[in-house]
């Protein structure tokens, strides 16, 4: 603002901007230049000659030049009066500047061409609001940087405290100022032309309509306090007016986006929340801040050492923990997404994760596991109460034995998501290593349970070979929960115990996964037979095709969803990071899909490494092409012997272990048997995201042609909707596969608590 009214030193909050061609203000700047507190800084030559640089990019000006071009440039200009002059007062200090238009070029000067200068005028436009102003001091100070919006709206009450200091830029002598007084000042220094608009008393009913709505619409509000009812506040209102919001939380670097302008009837924190009243929410204590937290972001989405700290509130720790690291990275986040929200690019409603552990994970990184009251800690790992001591105390040697068949099941991409925990009761446990296994294909964690199932149904068997006898618990409730089961040992005999399909045993390390075409033969009446007999106590559905025209319809739809999977941004990303393109990559890991065991032909091999360039399936996504990629998948579907699908009545955890032993059960029999065995099942992962989210990442357009593609599977499988399909496979007669996929090492897999 250009200052002609009197002058007022107390007013410290914003900087005077004082015009030399004014005669009042020019008598100001005389004043302050004069006095002797006042710390005058002139460079406003500097600065012309950077403007200069600036107005001749194509040439490279040498010092000398520079300065006989200023010196022109001031032949007819008074250089005390060009520009103006910025009064800091809680610094004392006055400062010349370029004239406003000619400060905000140069000083974004190098923004070009990561902003185009079109770019940066329309975003001089946007007005964004920021609430709360820890995290979102990073946030503000990052926007300013790079001058993303033309005014920010600025709210918090709170003042600074000596335990913010890990995390908010500031120094010990602003303690005790309001957050919101420090955040405006550090701006303001930054970009003096920068409007701001501060709201000293924080966001309350009275004022949020305001704060949304008064000198115009906000283009953005970014949502950084820590009241649930300002929140949700917040959000109803932002629906309201459609304004869209962004949150970052800090942990593993998520960043929360919801678009109430283009979505109006959009839920709020996308629905995780549920019906609340906002008046329950407000002088919620720690404890029950930390619940309510945990609603809208679920406790599988924090880092382990989040989840760890979380048992210490309220003991060694007052409130959840933040890094400086994390604060900025979320600064960092907002700001550059908000930029291409601010321009018009079509981001998303979502939960987007820039974790840093997981992208640059360290290898002394010891493995954490989930967090409920029904645990102990335990030597930093966290096991279940109330489960009995085991009557028998297995070797190391059996317990590695016994492990290392389980660790023969079959899982995902081959990313062997399981953790064996041995404790000092002599009780086994499966645990989730969920960092292994986050995919498009692991919804819920399904995928992974199905494994554990298989697993599980080794170990039975091997330890029944080995004459121990077991009891099994399941102990996961929910989705997403990491322990999954607990194994009792109850005695040993030194003979094999007797126990249903200890036939299979034999087979548990030739079960392999061929993908090899073959000529089609027919299964017999008996192999269907056996089969059946394979889900005996179970309560378990199994469906079957084999008419060449079925299995001709099945192939469409299976391609079209394996083409789905690839245009969705996590299930290339995934597909790119579970294929070992070589066997050194291979042998490496001992994980993922060795690109060997696909049995490719030369031709299918290369059109499998077009898929590793993301930019060549957002051009085959964007004009909906890609079908040559579905050919794979039509002759892994119409060279089968039969294709089958597997379905449970609940879609629940213990439904997908139960899945996991019968298919384990059915696939060794068919290796046992001379057939083979394909896992055919990505497409029903992604049906059932799609079916139960509405944020899974695809466009409406590829929504529809999923839906369409469930429909037809129904028809050829579950026309009456009476289960839930959790698993497709095929079957045919191939000799046998090409290689083997590795296995990770049972020490890599076993850890015993001494």
């Amino acid at each position: 603002m250009i200052l002609s009214e009197k002058f007022d030193l107390k007013d410290q909050i914003l900087p005077y901007i004082l015009d030399p061609d004014h005669p009042n203000d020019w008598g100001r700047i005389l004043d302050l230049r004069s006095n002797p507190q006042v710390t005058v800084s002139d460079t406003i030559h500097s600065q012309v000659e950077d403007l200069i640089k600036g107005n001749h990019p194509e040439e490279q000006l040498s010092k000398a030049q520079l300065q006989e071009m200023t010196a022109k440039f001031f032949e007819n200009k008074d250089s005390d009066k060009y520009g103006c002059w910025v009064y800091y007062p809680w610094k004392y200090t006055l400062v010349h500047l370029l004239p406003e238009k000619e400060f905000i070029r140069v000083r974004t000067l190098r923004n070009n061409y990561k902003i185009t200068p079109s770019e940066q005028e329309e975003l001089s436009k946007k007005i964004v609001g920021i609430v709360g102003l820890s995290v979102g001091q990073s946030v503000a100070l990052a926007m300013a940087l790079e001058r993303s919006c033309g005014e920010m709206r600025l709210a918090d009450f709170d003042t600074l405290e000596l335990s913010n200091l890990n995390r908010i830029k500031a120094g010990v002598t602003s303690l005790g100022m309001e957050k919101l007084v420090i955040a405006a000042r550090e701006i303001s220094e930054i970009d003096p032309f920068l409007k701001l608009t501060l709201f000293r008393e924080g966001i309350n009913e009275y004022n949020v309509d305001a704060f949304i709505h008064e000198g115009g619409k906000l283009d953005l509000l970014i949502d950084e306090c820590d009241s649930f009812d300002i929140k949700i506040l917040l959000r109803e209102k932002s629906r309201e007016n459609r304004v869209p919001v962004m949150m970052d939380t800090s942990d593993r670097g998520m960043l929360d986006v919801e678009r109430f302008d283009l979505e109006e009837n959009r839920p709020i924190f996308h629905g995780y929340l549920g019906e609340v009243d906002i008046q329950t929410l407000k002088n919620l204590s720690n404890t029950q801040r930390i619940a309510f937290g945990l609603k809208i972001t679920g406790l599988d989405t924090l880092s382990p050492r989040m989840k760890a700290s979380l048992l210490e509130v309220g003991q060694s720790i007052t409130s959840w923990p933040q890094l400086a690291s994390g604060v900025f990275l979320g600064g960092a986040s907002v700001a550059h997404v908000g930029r291409k929200l601010l321009l018009g690019e079509l981001i998303q409603s979502g939960r987007y994760y820039v974790d840093l552990d997981e992208l640059i994970p360290a290898e002394s990184e010891e493995f954490r596991l989930d967090i409920s009251p029904a645990f102990q800690l335990e030597d930093g790992l966290l096991i279940p109460n109330g489960v009995m001591p085991s009557s028998y105390f297995p070797s190391k040697s059996e317990l590695m034995e016994m492990v290392e068949a389980a660790n023969m099941a079959p899982s995902g991409g081959n990313m062997q998501p399981w953790m064996w925990v041995y404790d000092r009761k002599g009780v086994l446990h499966l645990f989730h290593d969920q960092a292994r296994s986050h995919s498009l294909l692991d919804y819920k964690g399904t995928g992974s349970l199905i494994s554990f199932g298989a697993a599980l149904e080794n170990l039975r068997l091997k330890s029944a070979a080995l004459g121990i006898e077991t009891e099994e618990a399941f102990q996961i409730n929910s989705f997403g929960e990491n322990l999954i089961a607990s194994i009792r040992f109850l005695s040993k005999v030194p003979h094999s115990i007797p126990v249903p399909f200890s036939e299979l045993t034999e087979g548990i390390g030739m079960r392999c996964t061929n993908r090899k075409n073959a000529k089609r033969r027919l299964l017999s009446p008996e192999h269907f037979s056996d089969i059946q007999e394979m889900l005996s106590g179970s309560d378990l559905i199994l469906k079957h095709i084999d008419d060449q025209a079925k299995l001709d319809q099945l192939a469409a739809i299976v391609g079209g969803m394996d083409r789905m999977r690839l245009f969705h941004h996590q299930g290339l990303v995934d597909f790119i990071k579970e294929v070992r393109w070589n066997d050194r990559e291979a042998k490496e890991t001992r994980d993922g899909i060795d690109i060997a065991t696909l049995e490719l032909s030369g031709t299918e091999r290369a059109a499998m490494g077009l898929l590793r360039d993301p930019a060549t399936v957002k051009f085959f996504r964007k004009f909906l092409m890609g079908y040559g990629l579905t050919k794979i998948s039509k002759d892994t579907i119409t060279t089968a012997s039969a294709m089958f699908v597997l379905g449970a009545t609940s879609y629940s955890p213990q439904s997908f272990l139960e899945a996991g032993k019968v298919l384990q059960r059915i696939w060794i029999w068919a290796n046992q048997q001379g057939l083979s065995f394909q896992p055919v099942t990505a497409s029903l992962f992604i049906f059932h995201q799609v079916l139960r989210e509405k944020n899974h990442g695809f466009t409406l357009e590829e929504e529809k042609t999923i839906l369409q593609l469930k429909e037809s599977l129904d028809f050829l499988f579950n026309k009456e909707q009476k289960f839930q399909e959790i698993f497709m496979f095929r079957l045919n007669f191939a000799d046998g596969p090409s290689m083997r996929a590795y296995r990770r090492e049972v020490s890599d897999t076993l850890k015993f608590l001494d």
